[in-house]
């Protein structure tokens, strides 16, 4: 019988399957239910992880409109974390910091005074994150070095970083205080429910979107390409799937250039009908200004989808340019209309489609993902 304890710590206010978390969650209970009693999960205010595995930890996070507020209100929620940590770390062996844990220092440090093992999950840019959201003047460039700062020191103090993909750029300290990494993708793929079942000649849609409607994931880019894609591709069928602060823009530019014969827009949809839409659509557009590794991308391929993708974050680590996909160097209207519409009319598009599915059933699937994880665990727990 395993004897182990493990905790997984992450940034987020609610967990259950309205955010983006919940999935990432499960898929971690999942690949680690059978090596330990139990999974404590901390951080969310509310917990809904409905699992015999998991005990979840509310820990209340204080919340302040004005920032000298919200920056104190911040490290109180980091200390109250560090408390749930420090009250059970003579049953906890190894601690995973996920969403936004590498900027979660002062919990790590109470980590590293009771001596447990310390991985932290980096999921992205949180700095260029935090640009794409706020832009960047000279107050916010102050935050954003911040932000660096922090994220760096965090994850030079912990015993192993786990990237997405080997290709990201690790925050820390400068030689000679860089942290150790590893490049370790936690979002697996179930390959049986994403499957190739429709051969991509003979889809109804031409380019799909999933994700959330935010300048992060290049939906701007997408606004402005729109017009110029239907006018080269009278006939083209585009879905766009997700919600976000950008969709009342999205809604009111197919309303102004009367796009709603080619552009459909379905909101959220449960992710059990995601399958359906990705094997009903020839190409992925995914124009991101800052990725990890997107998981509508790892689903997409698995359903034969061709992503065309910009090169950010973990995405080149996914798709070999012109085997299995695309990678968009250009960003403008132009390029993306042009690109798309060299994808759609390239012969081997069947190829590249059969290819993307090989690709993530031989790197993503399950079983490989599990194998992966459990290697980690084990290794880092004999070189303590």
């Amino acid at each position: 019988m395993p004897s182990r304890s493990i905790a997984l710590v992450l940034l987020a206010s609610e967990l259950d399957r309205t955010h983006a978390a919940h999935e990432a969650v499960h898929n971690f209970v999942d690949i680690y239910e059978r090596e330990a009693d139990r999974i404590v999960i901390v951080g969310p205010e509310t917990i809904d992880i409905d699992r015999s595995a998991v005990e979840p930890v509310p820990v209340e996070r204080p919340t302040s409109s004005a920032v000298p507020s919200r920056v104190l209100s911040y490290v109180r929620y980091q200390l109250r974390i560090a408390a749930a940590l420090w009250r059970r770390r003579h049953t906890t062996e190894t601690v995973f910091f996920h969403i936004g844990g590498s900027m979660l220092l002062l919990p790590l440090l109470a980590n590293k005074l009771a001596r447990l093992q310390t991985l932290v999950f980096v999921l992205g840019s949180i700095e260029d994150g935090f640009y794409a959201q706020h832009g960047e003047t000279f107050l916010t460039r102050q935050f954003g070095r911040a932000i660096a700062l922090v994220e760096g020191v965090t994850c030079t103090l912990a015993d192993d970083v786990l990237l997405l993909s080997k290709r990201m750029n690790t925050p820390g300290l400068p030689w000679p205080f860089s942290p150790t990494t590893q490049a370790a993708n936690l979002n697996y793929i179930d390959c049986t429910a994403f499957a190739k079942r429709t051969p991509v000649e003979e889809r109804s849609t031409d380019v799909v979107f999933v994700g959330r409607f935010a300048a992060v994931k290049g939906v701007d880019r997408i606004v402005r390409t729109l017009p110029e894609l239907v006018e080269s591709n009278p006939d083209i069928r585009v879905t766009l799937i997700g919600a976000g602060s950008l969709f009342p823009e999205v809604e009111a530019v197919v309303e102004r250039h009367d796009l709603s014969d080619n552009v459909t827009l379905t909101g959220w949809v449960d992710h059990e009908e995601l399958p359906a839409y990705l094997d009903d659509a020839k190409v992925l557009l995914l124009p991101s200004e800052s990725e990890g590794v997107p998981k509508a991308l790892l689903e997409a391929m698995a359903c034969g989808t061709v992503p065309v993708a910009t090169p950010v974050g973990g995405v080149p680590d996914i798709v070999t340019d012109g085997k299995d996909g695309v990678l968009l160097r250009e960003t403008n209207s132009a390029a993306i209309d042009r690109t798309i519409s060299r994808v759609l009319e390239r012969d081997d598009l069947g190829d590249l489609s059969d290819t993307a599915r090989e690709t993530i059933r031989r790197e993503h699937a399950y079983p490989v993902v599990r194998d992966r994880y459990h290697r980690i665990l084990h290794d880092s727990t004999r070189q303590r």
